[in-house]
Order: structure tokens, then sequence, then C-alpha cells
């Protein structure tokens, strides 16, 4: 099913308001707000009382979908955009991928975990370029494809500007605000034409091959942008409260087809190349920071939907924490802040022991969070992906061999 905002997004990240604070920059919704949305809108539909057990409604996402169905995903970190400053040659996105360090380097990781290192020499700072990506051309990245930047423009989508506004409160003893209570927010807005991001990013990149099956420079897309996202209940549609504000967003059935499935072949090449790399599509919450909690010392271990996968952690490329928190509702108290893993993270692991399509498909977009709630939630959503690890035995023209 999506969900079509009808006005832009607004999500806090936590942190306290006060009458000297700045408004919390727009944000893409956590899984938890959507998970809330959905919850709240089957229970009213179902007329189901609100309580505990409603907590166990499984939720996935959410990603973004464009009027014309083709989805697009968070941009993993490990590709990195170079050029736009002129000092490190043409706009490119470069690719880094784990490897061992040359002769006479070392570093304070971890006791058996690779540094992640760009594929080729790079003068400059990294540039711009588009935050998420078309599903197909996050596939090929993944499979060991390397993508122009000029196609991940024309084909991805970076939020505009946010929709800032000012709010008060007017004592009504005085005439003017209440203490604490002018304040502003800001909302992210999926209302903006992809047709006008298109005419933008035109200028960017160049003309696209036309052999490109992928390349949607000569089909751009009209309307705005909805979230993409999958209830355990069927929904009918509906208007529902979505973010802070009770902002409103169209609740619309989508065709189970809708929501991504492996491609011929990909979980059998996961197998073959003898490793994974799992990258999250939406943000994780581990107990052990920016590692999962299943894994033991030797960091191994088996993702709690997959356990008849067991894996060795190789390598990990992570951006920054995210602060999250909340409301709680059962409790009119707020929730305890937490640290989570953007979107957009990849981890690398070898495949110990024997693997399988079957074993590898209960990774697919499934959630490697450590808690159960977490998990149900949507926390964590991963796009497994073949990784041939340095040290393993696989065939010399594998392209994701590194």
């Amino acid at each position: 099913m999506s969900l079509d905002p009808l006005a832009p997004i607004i999500v806090r990240s936590g942190r306290p308001m006060s009458a000297h604070a700045d408004a919390d920059p727009a944000q893409f919704p956590p899984p938890s707000t959507i998970a809330g949305c959905l919850r709240t809108a089957w229970a009213r539909a179902a007329g189901r009382l609100f309580g505990p057990e409603l907590a166990q409604l499984a939720v996935g996402g959410p990603l973004l979908v464009r009027e014309d169905g083709r989805i697009l995903a968070p941009k993993p970190v490990d590709a990195l955009y170079f050029g736009r400053d002129g000092k490190s040659g043409s706009p490119r996105c470069v690719r880094a991928r784990p490897r061992p360090f040359g002769g006479g380097c070392g570093a304070d990781l971890p006791e058996g975990l690779l540094p992640v290192q760009l594929t080729e020499k790079v003068k400059g700072k990294p540039g711009d370029g588009p935050t998420w990506w078309s599903w197909h051309d996050l596939l090929d990245f993944r499979g060991g494809i390397d993508v122009p930047l000029d196609r991940l423009w024309r084909n991805g989508w970076s939020p505009p500007g946010g929709d800032r506004r000012t709010h008060v409160s007017i004592d009504p003893s005085s005439g003017s605000a209440k203490a604490g209570a002018l304040y502003e927010t800001e909302g992210l807005d999926l209302g903006e034409s992809p047709v006008a991001f298109h005419t933008r990013a035109a200028g960017r990149a160049a003309a696209a091959s036309p052999a490109d099956p992928y390349d949607d420079a000569d089909n751009p897309s009209s309307g705005g942008l909805r979230l993409l996202v999958r209830c355990a209940e069927a929904l009918a549609p509906a208007l529902v409260h979505l973010g802070g504000k009770r902002r409103l967003a169209a609740l619309e059935p989508e065709p189970d087809d809708r929501w991504p499935a492996p491609p011929d072949g990909w979980l059998e090449r996961i197998c073959h190349a003898g490793g994974l790399c799992l990258t999250l599509l939406t943000p994780g919450v581990f107990s052990a920071g920016y590692r999962p909690g299943w894994l033991d010392a030797a960091l191994t271990g088996s993702p709690p939907e997959a356990p008849g996968l067991t894996l060795r952690l190789r390598a990990a490329a992570v951006a920054r924490w995210q602060p999250h928190s909340g409301w709680d509702l059962a409790r009119s108290q707020p929730r305890p802040a937490r640290k989570l893993v953007p979107a957009g993270a990849t981890y690398w692991f070898e495949v110990l022991g024997a693997c399988d399509a079957n074993a590898a498909a209960a990774l697919w977009l499934a959630s490697v969070c450590d808690e159960a709630q977490d998990r149900v939630d949507g926390f964590g959503l991963a796009l497994p992906g073949p990784w041939a690890p340095p040290t393993g035995q696989t065939r010399s023209d594998d392209p994701t061999h590194p």
C-alpha cells in the first residue's frame, strides 16, 4: 500500500523544544511513524481497542514510489560523489569496498574488520548527488556494476528545501505569545513534481545512452512521490494522520507485486559468491551501536529472521548516528532517546557453512535488528547483495569480486 502525503510531513528528532530552539530540519519519516499511522488506521477501521497487542501488527517500510510505480531507495553509504568542485575530474560516483591496507598502513578497527576504501584515487572532497536512487540503479550497484552519476541524477531524487512554518499560542490576558509557545516546524514536502526535479538535474547531466534500459531521461514522471509501505493486515482507502500536527495522507492499496522482489538468479549469486552485503533501506537499531547485537565477540552470528545462515562480519560503512525518540501514549511520557544507524549503511559478511537460495531468501528486505519489536516496527529492513570476500574462493570473472 502507499501513503500520499497531502501536506508536508512533520517529523521531529525528539530534541527538547524551548523558546530559543531552532526548528528541526525536515526529516524523512522513520518506520515508527509509519507503524503508528497504519496501526491506528487499522484499529479504527476494525473497531479494535488501542492496547499493547496493537503494537504486534507488523509493518514494513517506508520506501518511495513515483506515480508510474518506479521505486526509490536510500543511497548506499559506500557510494560517494566526486568532481563537482572541479578538482577531482569529471563528476562521477565512486565505489568504496572492503580491502586490506597496503604495506605499512593500519587502523584501530576491531579485530577481523577490513577497512572500506575507495576503488580509485581521488583528489578533492566528496560532492553532491541524489540522496535517493532508483531501485534498478541500486540493484546494478549492489551487483557490481558502476552506475554513472548522470544516470543517478536523472533517475533519483533529493528532497527540496523544507516547508517552514511559524506556530504561536496567544496568551489571552496579555495578547502576546505564550512563553515557549512561539516556535517553528519544518516539514518534508514530497509533492514536488519529479518533472521539475528532472529539469534541474538535466543541467548537471549529459544525455543518457538510449541503450540503457533503466535510464528514465526520456520518460520523466509527473506528480509527486508517495511512501510505499507494507502491513500485515489489509487496509481500505482512507484519509489518515501521518506525523505531527495531524497532517493528512491518503492511504491507498497497492498490488502485491509492487513491493520489490529478488531479480532472477540474485539469491543464487549470493551463495555462489561466498559472501553478501546488507544495505539498510530503513534506519536500524542495534544493541551494540553500529553493529548488530546478534554477532558474538568473534563477529559471527545468524540474523534473527534468517537463522539458517551463519555470517561473519568483515566490514561496515556507517554514517553518523541519527537521534530518535517519540511520545509514549500509554505512559503519557517521552520515549527514551535512541541512536539509529541511518538508512544506507552497508555491512559486508562472509557466509560460513552451507548456503542455499531459500536461506538467502529469508534476508530479502527483512529486518536485521536485534529486538523483535524493532523488527515488527519496520526498522532495519535490509537489501542483501552478492559480495565475494577477499579470501573467498570464487570465480575470477565474478563482477562482485574485489
